[in-house]
């Protein structure tokens, strides 16, 4: 070990006597002074003693961190909650953010620039960091714009462009993030005046934020898209959405409505609903993704008892159509497992036949839970689904079925013995699920105490016998 490593140890020895939060704002400080450049070759080695103490190491913090969240940052206050499946004016999906960022940096970008982005800025100031950010995010918008302008005179430049980015939706949410800045300056006076939440548009709060959205779009009412979409954050409910379309246009009727400068507010939710519509079409493919495709159903459920609620849709309006289609839509997903609820859970819970052993298919317990559980769900959201025929039959089959097999099984654990105790067990379990799902909570205890007291009996039986 040489002269200065013996004497960096020593500097640990003495520096760990100093308490946690003493050593970071000592090195803290140190760490400043040698970015303003007033530190010499001591504090260098006091520096380095401390991050070996704390474990800290020097991190690298690239440019792009930075030019990334300036580039998008106008454009987020108006970023969808879900993946739109059609463009929305002022609403850009999520995913379109890391999709433009990964065209502009693989076909925007020059070398130059693209070295830059990886620039280390872990010890530079904010100001420092923020000019390199700006003028580097101001790069791309020109170059942006200029290959916007390019391709408008190509023969399909556009569908090409959209090609390279992802698809149509994300080369309109591109246009839309272009713009954002130039949307958003005017709507900062409004925005900035609003509370963080609105919870109700009668409260003293509400009142007061739905006065001065509707004074601004009567002075601005081509701006009503933007100033909806940039509210969306600040909303408790999208159902307010709603109610702020009919309190401005004054009318729950919605052929009224729509005519009014204030659809926007409805196309938006409508937008939600079928955003929802696909996320449960694509959760509800994978056994293992049904939670998600059931929470997703809850959210579409909310949206339309509030559209139905909120406004007054005859089945020839336009909304109304379009509400009408996507419950069908929404039936025709949940169907098929609604209808195959009460057979699953026979064929899951059932007797064996005569002398045959009792048997657990763990594959069709499974089954029956995913159909049990598509079933509530479908059947607590009835009046919003166009399939009142197969819950209602579904329903039936399946008191039915759980009025036979609670006798069954009750009467079975007391018979078991043997390896059939194990079995009889496990579909102890699985029954109390499949009737929580089918019933509610209190029918699946009511029937968890049936089958622990048949298990004790038969306890009781067997140790008498002994």
């Amino acid at each position: 070990m040489d002269g200065m490593e013996k004497l960096k140890e020593k500097l640990k020895l003495y520096l760990s006597t100093l308490s946690e939060s003493a050593q970071n704002l000592l090195l803290r400080n140190l760490e400043k002074a040698e970015r303003e450049g007033k530190n010499d070759a001591a504090a260098a080695l006091i520096i380095a003693a401390l991050r070996d103490i704390l474990k800290v190491e020097e991190k690298v913090v690239p440019l792009e961190e930075f030019a990334k969240l300036d580039f998008f940052r106008d454009a987020r206050h108006f970023a969808s909650e879900y993946e739109l499946v059609a463009k929305q004016e002022a609403r850009i999906n999520p995913l379109s953010f890391e999709a433009i960022w990964s065209w502009i940096k693989r076909d925007i970008a020059t070398p130059e620039q693209a070295q830059k982005l990886q620039m280390d800025c872990s010890a530079l100031e904010k100001q420092e960091i923020s000019r390199h950010s700006s003028a580097l995010c101001a790069e791309f918008v020109a170059s942006i714009k200029k290959k916007l302008k390019l391709i408008s005179r190509e023969l399909a430049g556009e569908q090409k462009l959209a090609n390279q980015l992802g698809g149509e939706i994300v080369y309109k949410d591109l246009l839309d993030v272009l713009i954002s800045s130039e949307r958003l300056m005017p709507l900062k006076p409004v925005l900035g005046r609003l509370n963080t939440e609105i919870d109700s548009w009668t409260s003293p709060e509400g009142e007061e934020a739905y006065k001065l959205i509707s004074r601004y779009i009567q002075q601005a009412p081509l701006r009503t898209s933007w100033l909806v979409s940039a509210l969306s954050k600040k909303l408790v409910s999208p159902r307010q959405k709603l109610q702020l379309a009919t309190k401005l246009s004054g009318s729950d009727d919605a052929v009224q409505v729509a005519a009014t400068v204030y659809a926007p507010a409805v196309h938006q939710v409508f937008a939600d609903m079928n955003a929802l519509t696909a996320l449960v079409e694509a959760n509800m493919q994978e056994h293992s993704s049904l939670d998600e495709a059931l929470a997703f159903f809850s959210q579409w459920t909310k949206l339309a008892k509030a559209v139905s609620v909120e406004l007054e849709l005859s089945t020839q309006s336009a909304w109304g159509k379009t509400l009408t289609d996507m419950k069908k839509k929404m039936s025709v997903l949940l169907k098929k497992d609604i209808e195959a609820a009460p057979g699953l859970v026979r064929r899951a819970l059932r007797a064996p036949k005569n002398t045959e052993a009792e048997f657990v298919d763990e594959d069709l317990v499974a089954d029956a839970i995913r159909a049990a559980k598509i079933f509530h769900q479908a059947e607590l959201a009835k009046d919003y689904l166009a399939m009142n025929g197969p819950i209602s039959d579904a329903r039936k089959e399946l008191d039915q079925t759980f009025e036979i097999l609670t006798t069954s099984l009750v009467e079975r654990t007391r018979q078991s013995a043997g390896r059939g105790s194990e079995t009889i067990v496990k579909l102890h379990s699985a029954a109390v699920d499949l009737a929580r799902n089918v019933f509610d909570d209190d029918y699946a205890n009511a029937f968890k105490r049936q089958l622990n007291a048949a298990a004790t009996v038969k306890e009781l039986q067997v140790a008498e016998a002994g």
